[in-house]
């Protein structure tokens, strides 16, 4: 629970605010495009974070990144309350960014700290399906909170969670790095465990695998509401009802990769995954190919892809994790970093390929996600520690 926080603070920061961008643009006196580009720079701000909180918590332990986080997610979250310009709502989102990044990659570098193998992906399977079902539940808390007051409320909601999350870290979460397995801190050591993270055998397969839940999920996100709203003519009620489902298939998803692994080694968890992705993906191609868009049909299919996803990612990311016996930190800055400016690309290159009611760009981005997935488990088929290592 308490890494389901601390994981949850970046897509709840991200995407929270996402329905009060019309009241905020009347405010601000700008085009809605200029406050989508707030996303750009927290993700911005956050691949900083990753990069940098990496290397810091494997030099000065993992609680005082945690909680240094925190206090900049404080500072940062009031800061976008109390702005009345674009320009410094864009620095305190680049701040959040920074802030949610050095927090989030502790949650999952103390994963690493505290287990391996089997054990490893039963607890990533938690804290992945936090970080993935997040950003389908953050607009719909925002739009909550939007309904009882005003936009400024959004973020004082997250500033009253990161207090939240603050506390039970202080509280709770053990200092997972020993000082005698620390390292020193520097500029050059740091770019050295990322240059060591990134020639490390099996890492180059491993982030393209990462990429391909994310991928496809972030696909989804950025158009939802164009395939629910603008091809299925769903109203806000029956949208909130489809766009909320896509939680309970991944939490279906979660349950199963659960009760897999009791049964199953990860890789052939992630395989079997694979192939259900790749028939869900079809499906969807098949359906605009032969005009077959309905809500009967293309929902079950959404459901079944987002699903499938939640079994790949945690069994990828503990396998990947594996791969280091020191410099966590950085290993999971990077994983990390590819996770969300990944899957954010992805959701962007869809946005910018649709055209008028043509949906099929956003079904071909996915299966571009996925066959880099697939291509990346072919490179990993040599590098596979969870097979020897987890039984």
């Amino acid at each position: 629970m308490l890494l389901a926080l601390m994981v949850a603070l970046a897509p709840l920061s991200m995407d929270a605010f996402l329905p009060a961008i019309p009241a905020m643009a009347a405010e601000f006196g700008v085009d809605h495009s200029r406050l989508g580009l707030t996303i750009t720079f927290f993700l911005a701000g956050y691949a900083f974070g990753q990069l940098s909180g990496g290397p810091l918590s494997d030099s000065l332990g993992r609680r005082p990144i945690a909680l240094g986080g925190i206090v900049l997610f404080l500072i940062a979250s009031l800061g976008c309350a109390m702005t009345h310009s674009l320009e410094w709502l864009m620095v305190f989102r680049v701040l959040q960014g920074i802030a949610t990044g050095m927090t989030g990659g502790v949650s999952r570098t103390v994963v690493r700290d505290v287990a391996t193998g089997k054990d490893a992906a039963r607890l990533m399977t938690n804290v992945m399906m936090v970080l993935m079902a997040a950003p389908l539940v953050a607009p719909s808390l925002g739009a909550l909170i939007l309904a009882l007051s005003t936009w400024q409320m959004v973020f004082i909601g997250l500033a009253v969670y990161g207090v939240i999350a603050g506390v039970a870290i202080r509280q709770w979460l053990p200092e997972t790095l020993p000082a005698s397995e620390r390292s020193p801190l520097s500029l050059r050591g740091a770019l050295a465990s990322y240059r060591t993270v990134l020639t490390t055998r099996g890492v180059p397969g491993h982030l393209m695998l990462l990429l391909c839940g994310p991928g496809i999920m972030f696909t989804f996100l950025t158009n939802a509401s164009y395939l629910y709203q603008g091809v299925l003519g769903l109203n806000s009620g029956e949208f909130a009802l489809a766009f909320g489902a896509n939680v309970g298939a991944m939490l279906i998803g979660n349950r199963l990769n659960h009760f897999g692994l009791k049964h199953l080694r990860t890789r052939k968890l992630v395989q079997v995954a694979l192939c259900m992705q790749g028939i869900g993906i079809t499906w969807l191609i098949s359906l605009v190919i032969t005009d077959n868009v309905q809500v009967a049909t293309l929902i079950p299919g959404i459901l079944f892809v987002l699903g499938a996803g939640g079994m790949i990612t945690p069994n990828v990311m503990a396998d990947y994790q594996s791969l280091f016996t020191r410099g966590h930190g950085a290993a999971n800055a990077i994983s990390g970093t590819v996770l969300y400016l990944g899957g954010g690309l992805y959701g962007a290159l869809a946005s910018l390929w649709l055209s008028g009611d043509d949906m099929l760009a956003v079904p071909l981005v996915m299966l571009g996600a996925w066959a880099i997935g697939g291509f990346g488990f072919w490179v990993t088929r040599h590098t596979a520690p969870s097979e020897q290592s987890s039984d």
